[in-house]
C-alpha cells in the first residue's frame, strides 16, 4: 500500500508534493482557485496515515461544508483502500457539536446545558429574538429582530458574553442590544437550546472552565488541518490555535483572494498574519490552475491584483487559451434574463452541453426573481440554491417541531409552533398559554409539563393549571397526545414515529386533498418521512437526536448533489464558493450590485469592503471552466422604479485581449469611468444619481437591419423582420412576432438581438 501512495505522489506537481510530504510544524498553503487543494488535503491525510504511521484518530481535519467533508473522506478511503475510521473530519460547527456531545457531564455541570440540547436554526433564532425583545419591553416591529441577531452574532464571534457586552456599551442602541442579548441567551438556556454561534463559543468556554479537557484534545490531535482558512473568524481562530498548541502541527490551506465572508465576521487577518503567529511556519504556493482556460485565469488574475490585502502570487495555467470572456450590456433586468436563457438554449442546441453544465451567479438573492421567471416560461429545467431549504418549508418545520419537542420537552419555540399550526391547538389562545407558562415557571418545569399535567392519569408536581372551556379541552387533548407519543418515542423507528405524529395530531387531515397546492405541501411532508426512513437502522433512542442534529447542520450547498436531471443552477456568488461549472454567467455586474452600494458608500473611509467585493467577483470568475459570460443592464428596477445603471468598475480590469463584447455596444472603459465619476460627484447614491441617461442615439445599431432577418425582443420574444423603412438616419422596422403578432418599432429604441 505504501508503494501505491508513493506512485500517487508522482502525479502531483512539485508544489503539491511538497505540501503533502512536509509533515511537521506549522504550514501555510496559499492555494489559488482550481489549484488542487482538495487533492493536497486528501493525499496529505492518506500520506500521514500510510507513510508516517499516524492513527486516523490523531488527525483533525476541518472543512467549511459537510459536502466537502463527505467527498474528502471518500477520497481518502479510496486512497487507503480501507476505512479511515477514527478520523475526525467535518465543519467547525459539527466539531463543536461533537465536543459538547462527548462531554455531557462537564457540559451540564460547567455550562448548564443538558445532553438533549437542540440546535436552533435561523427561523428559531428569529423567534427567540422576537421573544427577547418583547420580554425587555420593546417592540419587535420597530427593532428588527434580524438586526439584533446580527449584533449578537458579531459579539459571540468575538467571544464577548452578554455581561461583557453590557460593560462596553457606548450608545443607546448598544444598551438596547445588550438587554436583548442577555434575554436572548436566557431564553436559549431555558429551552436547553444553542444557536450556531454557541457551537463555536461553548467549546472554548468549556476549555476555560475545564483545562484538563483541553489538554486531552491537545494530546489526541497530533495533526490538525484546516481548509478555507481565510474564512475563519475570531472564535474559530482561537479554537484551532488552542487545539494545536501542544504539537504545533497545524496545516492551513486558503487563499486571501477568496475571503468573501467578512459580513459573517470572517477575519482575513487570520491567514495574512499566520506567519506572524508562527514565525517558523513554512509557506507553500499552489499557483497552477487546472480548472479554467487561460483567458479566464488571466482575467481573474488581473482583476484581483487591484487589491492590497493579499499574499502576492500569480495565478497561471497550462490549459488552452479557450474562448474570450463575453461581456454583454442589456437594456434592463428582463432583457438580461431573456438573453441568458436564450444563450443557454443556443449552447445546448449547438454544443455538447446539458443544463447542469450552466450556472447563473448574482450578488443578491433579489436578482433571482426575474431570472426564475424567465426560466419558468422556458423549456429549460433549473434549480435555485439559496432559496427556501426543504427543512425550512412550513409543513416540514411543523412536523419537525413535534419531533424536537419529543426530544427536548423544554423547547418552547416548537411548542408555540404546534399550538399555532396544528389542529391540537384549536381553542387555545395566548392568554391560556400565559397561564400554563406561569404555572410551569412557578413549578420549575418545562411549559409542556403544564399540558401533560392535564392528561388522564397524570401525576403533576402540583395541582394543574386552572383553565376552562375550550382552552382546557384543547390543553387536555394536546397533553394526552404528547403523553402517548413520549412513551413511544424511544421504542418506534423514526418512520413509525412520524406516522404516529401525523395521525394523532390530526396534521394529516389538515390538508385539503382536493387542492393542488395543499397536495404539494403534503407531498413535502411525505418526503420528510422518506428522509426519516434512512435512520431506521439506528436504535430508536439514538435515531431521533442523530437526525435532528443532521437537519440542524445541513446547508444549501450540502444538498447540491448531481442528480442527473440536467438543471441549470441559479446561485448567489457567496454560495458558489467551492463549486465549478463548464459555463458561468455572472449577472448584474453593475455599480450598486457588484460592488454592492454599501461598499461604495464606505470606500472613502474604509477600502476593505470594496476589496471584499472585488474578491467576490474573482470567486465568480474562477468558477468557470470553459465559458464565462458577464452581463450588466443599462437600467434596473430598484425599490419599485427604474434607475439608470452604471457598469461595474471591476470590468475595467479585464484584459483587452481576453474580452469580447456581444451586442450593439462594446464595453467602453472611458465611458464607464466618466459615468463612475458622475456617480462619485453626487454622493454615491444610486437613487439620486445624475449620471446621464443613455439617449436614443446611444442605442443605435452598428449595422442596418434587413427584411427576413430573425430577431429577439426582450418583451415580444422572437420575430421576423418583414419590412424596413429608412427615416432620418434611423430605421423603422415592421416585425411579425411569433406570440404577439405584427409590430412597428424604431431600430435605435427597440433593443433587438439578431438570431443567427
Amino acid at each position: 500500500m505504501a508503494r501505491q501512495l508513493t506512485d500517487l505522489l508522482s502525479g502531483l506537481n512539485d508544489a503539491q508534493r511538497e505540501a503533502v510530504t512536509a509533515v511537521d510544524g506549522p504550514i501555510l498553503v496559499v492555494a489559488g482557485p482550481g489549484s488542487g487543494k482538495t487533492r493536497v488535503l486528501t493525499h496529505r491525510i492518506a500520506y500521514l496515515i500510510e507513510e508516517r504511521g499516524v492513527g486516523p484518530d490523531e488527525i483533525l481535519a476541518v472543512t467549511f461544508t459537510n459536502k466537502a467533508a463527505r467527498e474528502m473522506r471518500d477520497r481518502i478511503e479510496r486512497l487507503l483502500g480501507r476505512s479511515a475510521e477514527g478520523l475526525v473530519m467535518g465543519t467547525f460547527h459539527s466539531f463543536g457539536v461533537r465536543l459538547l456531545r462527548q462531554n455531557p457531564g462537564l457540559v451540564a455541570d460547567r455550562l448548564g446545558i443538558l445532553p438533549n440540547f437542540l440546535i436552533y436554526d435561523d427561523a428559531d433564532q428569529v423567534e427567540v429574538a422576537k421573544r427577547a425583545i418583547v420580554a425587555v419591553g420593546l417592540d419587535p416591529k420597530q427593532l428588527a429582530p434580524r438586526r439584533m441577531l446580527s449584533r449578537i452574532s458579531a459579539a459571540k464571534s468575538l467571544l464577548v458574553s452578554p455581561e461583557e457586552f453590557a460593560q462596553q456599551t457606548e450608545t443607546y442602541d448598544d444598551e438596547v442590544v445588550a438587554r436583548v442579548y442577555r434575554e436572548y441567551q436566557r431564553t436559549l438556556r431555558k429551552a436547553n437550546a444553542v444557536d450556531f454561534d454557541d457551537l463555536l463559543a461553548l467549546p472554548i468556554q468549556l476549555f476555560d472552565e475545564a483545562p484538563a479537557s483541553l489538554a486531552r484534545y491537545q494530546e489526541r490531535f497530533r495533526y490538525i488541518l484546516v481548509d478555507e482558512y481565510q474564512d475563519t473568524n475570531r472564535v474559530q481562530y482561537v479554537l484551532v490555535s488552542a487545539l494545536a498548541a501542544r504539537h504545533r502541527n497545524l496545516f492551513v490551506v486558503g487563499d486571501p483572494d477568496q475571503s468573501i465572508y467578512g459580513w459573517r465576521q470572517a477575519d482575513i487577518r487570520n491567514i495574512l498574519d499566520f506567519e506572524k503567529d508562527y514565525p517558523d511556519a513554512k509557506r507553500i504556493h499552489l499557483e497552477l490552475n487546472y480548472r479554467s482556460t487561460r483567458r479566464i485565469v488571466d482575467t481573474a488574475d488581473r482583476v484581483i491584483r487591484e487589491n492590497t490585502q493579499r499574499i502576492d502570487r500569480r495565478l497561471r495555467t497550462e490549459n488552452d487559451d479557450g474562448e474570450m470572456v463575453a461581456v454583454r450590456e442589456l437594456a434592463d433586468q428582463n432583457h438580461e434574463a431573456q438573453f441568458i436563457v436564450g444563450e443557454i438554449r443556443r449552447l445546448v442546441r449547438t454544443g455538447n452541453l446539458s443544463g447542469d453544465d450552466f450556472a447563473i451567479m448574482y450578488r443578491t438573492t433579489a436578482q433571482s426573481r426575474v431570472l426564475e421567471e424567465a426560466f419558468r416560461v422556458s423549456d429549460i429545467p433549473y434549480r435555485i440554491v439559496g432559496g427556501v431549504r426543504f427543512y425550512d418549508r412550513k409543513e416540514v418545520k411543523d412536523v419537525l417541531a413535534v419531533l424536537r419537542l419529543l426530544h427536548n420537552p423544554a423547547d418552547d419555540v416548537s411548542l408555540g409552533r404546534i399550538i399555532d399550526n396544528f389542529p391540537l391547538g384549536r381553542g387555545f389562545g395566548p392568554r391560556a398559554l400565559d397561564t400554563v407558562s406561569a404555572w410551569a415557571a412557578q413549578n420549575g418545569v418545562p411549559t409542556l409539563e403544564g399540558f401533560l399535567s392535564l392528561a388522564p392519569g397524570a401525576r403533576p408536581p402540583a395541582p394543574p393549571p386552572q383553565l376552562s372551556g375550550s382552552a382546557k379541552t384543547a390543553a387536555q387533548r394536546l397533553g394526552t397526545v404528547f403523553a402517548r407519543l413520549q412513551e413511544e418515542a424511544g421504542q418506534l423507528t423514526l418512520a413509525s414515529l412520524f406516522d404516529a405524529v401525523v395521525e394523532r395530531t390530526g396534521y394529516k387531515e389538515s390538508f385539503d386533498h382536493d387542492k393542488e397546492e395543499e397536495m404539494q405541501r403534503y407531498a413535502n411532508v411525505m418526503e420528510l418521512r422518506a428522509d426519516l426512513e434512512k435512520y431506521d437502522l439506528l436504535e430508536p433512542e439514538d435515531a431521533l437526536p442523530t437526525y435532528l442534529e443532521q437537519v440542524a447542520l445541513v446547508a444549501d450547498v450540502d444538498a447540491m448533489d448531481d442528480d442527473g436531471r440536467g438543471r441549470v443552477t441559479l446561485i448567489t456568488l457567496h454560495s458558489a464558493k467551492g463549486l465549478e461549472f463548464p459555463v458561468v454567467f455572472i449577472a448584474g455586474v453593475e455599480e450598486g450590485l457588484l460592488p454592492i452600494s454599501r461598499a461604495i458608500e464606505a470606500e472613502f473611509h474604509d477600502p476593505l469592503p470594496m476589496e471584499e467585493e472585488r474578491r467576490l467577483f474573482y470567486v465568480g470568475i474562477t468558477r468557470a471552466k470553459k465559458l464565462l459570460y458577464i452581463t450588466y443592464a443599462g437600467s434596473r428596477v430598484t425599490y419599485g422604479r427604474f434607475q439608470s445603471s452604471v457598469p461595474s468598475r471591476f470590468l475595467a480590469n479585464i484584459p483587452d485581449e481576453c474580452v469580447r463584447s456581444l451586442g450593439r455596444r462594446p464595453f467602453d472603459r472611458d465611458r464607464s469611468a466618466g459615468r463612475l465619476q458622475d456617480r462619485v460627484r453626487v454622493g454615491l447614491e444610486p437613487a439620486r444619481s445624475t449620471a446621464p441617461v443613455p439617449t436614443p442615439a446611444a442605442w443605435r445599431p452598428t449595422a442596418s437591419y434587413q427584411p427576413a432577418q430573425r430577431v429577439f425582443h426582450p418583451k415580444f420574444g422572437e420575430g421576423v423582420i418583414t419590412d424596413v423603412t429608412n427615416r432620418g438616419g434611423d430605421q423603422e422596422l415592421a416585425i411579425t412576432f411569433a406570440r404577439h403578432g405584427a409590430k412597428r418599432l424604431i431600430a435605435s429604441l427597440a433593443q433587438l438581438d439578431l438570431i443567427s
